[in-house]
C-alpha cells in the first residue's frame, strides 16, 4: 500500500513551517531529526521523534498530519485518527481526505468514512486509475461492513489470559486438534538474540507452547529451545492434527518453510519443505490437512491471481511433498489471500482474504472443498464468518476446534494485556461430521508408554487414508475420522502384535469423541489378539475384501518372525442353533488360515479351531455386544 501514499514532502513541511512561530523551541530541537527519518523512510523512529515534539506544541497541524502520516505508513490506521482530526481544515494535501477516510474505517465510524472517501474520490481524475481502484476498494470494505454488522452473529470472545499472553505481541495460535496444546509465536524482550526489527521497533520472533490443565486452564508458556528459536525471525505458522509435527517460518531465502517433529518432549532440528515448496519469493505461512497428506500454504510466486495466493500439495508415497497446485480463481484474488486452514472434517476450508466480501484488510471465509479429485475443486463460494468474528481491521491465523464451535485468533482489541493477544471464539451453535479417536496406547504388560504407528483404511476400498504416531513420553495419539466411510483402525509397534479397530461412520451431523487406551502386547507365547477388522458374508465363511488389509498385516508378521506358530480360533453370538455356530466357526477360522497358506505361510505354522458361542467376552444381550462375540481370534503358541 504505500505506493499510494503519496506524500509531498515539501508541502508538509511548508505547512510546518507556516506554523513555526508558533511552534516552542524545545518542539524544534525534534523536528529536525524526525524529517531526516521520514526521508529515509524509517517511520518507526520518525514518529518518536515528532511525538517528543508534540508533548511542547500539541495543536500544531504540521506536527499532528506528520504524526498521523507515519501511523499510516506503518499500518496503524486506527492510531492515526486523532492526529488527522486535529489538522483538518489547515493541512491542504491533496490526499487529506483519503487517510481521514481510512482512518474512520479503521476506528468502525463507516459513514464518516464512506463521507470522507466519497470526497476524496470526486477530486480524482479518471486517468488517476491506481488510486480509484484503492478509492473504490475501501468504499466497497465500508458497504461490506455496513451489511455485516447489522446483522452480528452471536459469540462470545475470551482473553487466553496471563500464562499464555504477555505485554508484547503475542500471534500466530496452532492448536491440536484436541485443543490440549497450544503454540504461537511472540516477541518478548527475551528472544533468543534480543535483536530488534527496525521495521517496527518489536523484538525478533520466537516460538511458546502451553499445554492445558485439567480444569481447562492453560499452563504457563515455555519458551521453545534453541533447536527451534535462533537469533532470527522463528514463527509457528501451523501444527498437525495430532500436535506432532510443527511447521516454522524462517526468513531465510526471502521467507521459507520448515517442518519439526516432536520426539517425546523435544522438537527435533526443522527440516526444509524443499524446492518444491520454497522458492525465491516469500512462502508466509501453512498448515497440514487432519491427515497430514496435504500441505496447504501461503506463496507469492509468479504465476498468482494476485500478490499472495493460497496453493496445496500432496505428500508423496516417499514423505516428499508433489509439486504446488494453486488453488484457484474460488479462493484466490487480485488482493492478498492468507493463513489457510482445512477443518479435519477434510471439507471446510478456512482462509483470510483482503477482497471477496471483506469488512476491510484481511477477513476470514469459510468454503466447501474436495479432496477426492485433482486438482481439489472448490464447491462453495466463499464466506465471510460475519461481524464481530471480523471486524475492519486485520483477522487472520484463525484456527478452529474440531466441533467447529472455537476458534483461536490473535487480536490487539481494547482490553488484552499488552500489544496484540491470544483470545479464543465460542459461538453456541456449529456442526462437524467427524468422529476424534483419542487416548493413550502403551505396553499392556509394563503399563509404559511406547511409540506406535496408527495406520487408517478405508475398508471398502483398501486405499491409506492416513499414518499417525503416538508420543513416545505420554502415549498420547489422536485420529481424525471424517464422516462417510468405514475405518480401519490397525496399531503397530515394533516387537508387539498389532491391535485393530473398526469404526463405521457412515452419516453424521455432529462432532463425536471416542476415548480409547490401547494396550499392545509382546509378541509371546500365548499371546491372543482379536481380528477386528475381519470380515465375512453373513451366515457364510467366504472372507469379504475389506478383511485383505488386516491379514495382510498378520502375514507380515508371520514372515519377519518365522518361527511363529499360531491358533486360529472362530467365535459367534448365541443366535441360531447352536451345533450351525460350532460349524460356521470352524469354516470361517479355516478361511483364515486358507488365505495365509495362500500368500506363502507354511501350512504347519498354523491351526485353527472352532468355538462357537462358547466362549462370549460379553452378554448376547445388545447388537453391540453380539458383535463383540462374532470375532476371530489369533493366539501365539510358538515363538
Amino acid at each position: 500500500m504505500h505506493k499510494y501514499f503519496i506524500i509531498s514532502i515539501a508541502l508538509l513541511f511548508l505547512n510546518g513551517t507556516l506554523c513555526a512561530q508558533n511552534i516552542p523551541k524545545e518542539a524544534r530541537n525534534y523536528l529536525e531529526e524526525a524529517k531526516l527519518y521520514y526521508d529515509q523512510a524509517d517511520y518507526v523512529k520518525s514518529l518518536e521523534q515528532y511525538q517528543a515534539s508534540y508533548k511542547f506544541a500539541p495543536n500544531d497541524p504540521g506536527i499532528n498530519y506528520s504524526i498521523a502520516l507515519c501511523y499510516i505508513n506503518t499500518y496503524s490506521y486506527d492510531s492515526a485518527l486523532k492526529y488527522l482530526l486535529a489538522a483538518r481544515g489547515t493541512i491542504k494535501d491533496p490526499m487529506f481526505d483519503y487517510y481521514l477516510g481510512i482512518a474512520y474505517h479503521a476506528n468502525s465510524r463507516i459513514p464518516e468514512a464512506i463521507s470522507s472517501l466519497q470526497t476524496f474520490r470526486s477530486t480524482l481524475r479518471a486517468s488517476d486509475k491506481e488510486l480509484l481502484a484503492q478509492t473504490d476498494k475501501y468504499l466497497t470494505y465500508c458497504t461490506n461492513a455496513q451489511n455485516l454488522m447489522a446483522k452480528p452473529v452471536k459469540m462470545t470472545i475470551s482473553n487466553l489470559g496471563s500464562a499464555v499472553n504477555s505485554k508484547y505481541p503475542d500471534y500466530n495460535p496452532a492448536i491440536s486438534v484436541d485443543e490440549s496444546t497450544i503454540i504461537y509465536t511472540s516477541r518478548r524482550a527475551n528472544s533468543t538474540g534480543g535483536l530488534i526489527s527496525e521495521m517496527d521497533g518489536h523484538y525478533f520472533e520466537d516460538i511458546y507452547m502451553s499445554n492445558k490443565n485439567s480444569d481447562n486452564t492453560w499452563g504457563n508458556s515455555i519458551q521453545i529451545d534453541q533447536t527451534i528459536n535462533t537469533a532470527s525471525h522463528d514463527a509457528c505458522v501451523g501444527l498437525s492434527s495430532e500436535g506432532q509435527t510443527m511447521i516454522v517460518y524462517k526468513a531465510d531465502g526471502g521467507g521459507d518453510l520448515y517442518y519439526s517433529t516432536l520426539s517425546g518432549t523435544t522438537w527435533n532440528k526443522p527440516v526444509s519443505f524443499g524446492k518444491s515448496i520454497n522458492t525465491d519469493a516469500w512462502e508466509a505461512c501453512g498448515n497440514f490437512s487432519a491427515d497430514g497428506n496435504y500441505l496447504f500454504f501461503v506463496s507469492n510466486k509468479k504465476g498468482g491471481y494476485g500478490g499472495t495466493d493460497i496453493y496445496w500439495s500432496k505428500k508423496n508415497a516417499d514423505g516428499t511433498w508433489g509439486l504446488p497446485v494453486n488453488m484457484g480463481p474460488g479462493i484466490n484474488t487480485r488482493e492478498d489471500e492468507f493463513s489457510p486452514y482445512l477443518h479435519a472434517d477434510n471439507k471446510t476450508f478456512y482462509f483470510s482474504s483482503q477482497a471477496h466480501t471483506s469488512m476491510g484488510g484481511f477477513d476470514i471465509f469459510h468454503a466447501t472443498i474436495d479432496l477426492s479429485v485433482s486438482p481439489i475443486a472448490v464447491k462453495s463460494m466463499p464466506e465471510n464468518l460475519g461481524y464481530p468474528i471480523n471486524t475492519v481491521g486485520d483477522e487472520i491465523y484463525f484456527v478452529w476446534s474440531a466441533d467447529n464451535k472455537r476458534a483461536y485468533f490473535s487480536s490487539a482489541r481494547e482490553g488484552g494485556l499488552g500489544d496484540k493477544d491470544l483470545y479464543m471464539l465460542e459461538r453456541p451453535e456449529a456442526k462437524a461430521a467427524l468422529v476424534l479417536l483419542k487416548g493413550t496406547i502403551s505396553d499392556c504388560k509394563t503399563k509404559e508408554f511406547i511409540q506406535a504407528n496408527i495406520n487408517v483404511t478405508d475398508i471398502e476400498s483398501g486405499k491409506s487414508l492416513g499414518k499417525y504416531a503416538s508420543n513416545s513420553s505420554t502415549g498420547k495419539y489422536i485420529v481424525t475420522l471424517p464422516a462417510g466411510k468405514n475405518y480401519a483402525i490397525n496399531v503397530e509397534a515394533k516387537g508387539y502384535l498389532f491391535y485393530s479397530k473398526n469404526i463405521d461412520i457412515p452419516k453424521l451431523e455432529n462432532y463425536k469423541e471416542i476415548d480409547d487406551v490401547i494396550c499392545l502386547d509382546k509378541i509371546d507365547i500365548g499371546t491372543t489378539i482379536v481380528l477386528n477388522n475381519v470380515f465375512f458374508d453373513v451366515n457364510k465363511a467366504t472372507l469379504r475384501k475389506e478383511s485383505e488389509t488386516e491379514l495382510d498385516k498378520l502375514f507380515d508378521i508371520l514372515s519377519k518372525n518365522p518361527k511363529i506358530k499360531i491358533e486360529v480360533a472362530g467365535h459367534t453370538d448365541s443366535d441360531g442353533d447352536p451345533q450351525a455356530n460350532r460349524t460356521l466357526s470352524d469354516a470361517r477360522a479355516h478361511a483364515v488360515k486358507d488365505y495365509l497358506i495362500a500368500k506363502g505361510i507354511s501350512a504347519d505354522r498354523i491351526i485353527y479351531t472352532r468355538h462357537g458361542e462358547d466362549k462370549p467376552v460379553a452378554p448376547n444381550d445388545t447388537p453391540e455386544n453380539k458383535q463383540l462375540n462374532r470375532r476371530t481370534e489369533i493366539k501365539i503358541l510358538e515363538n
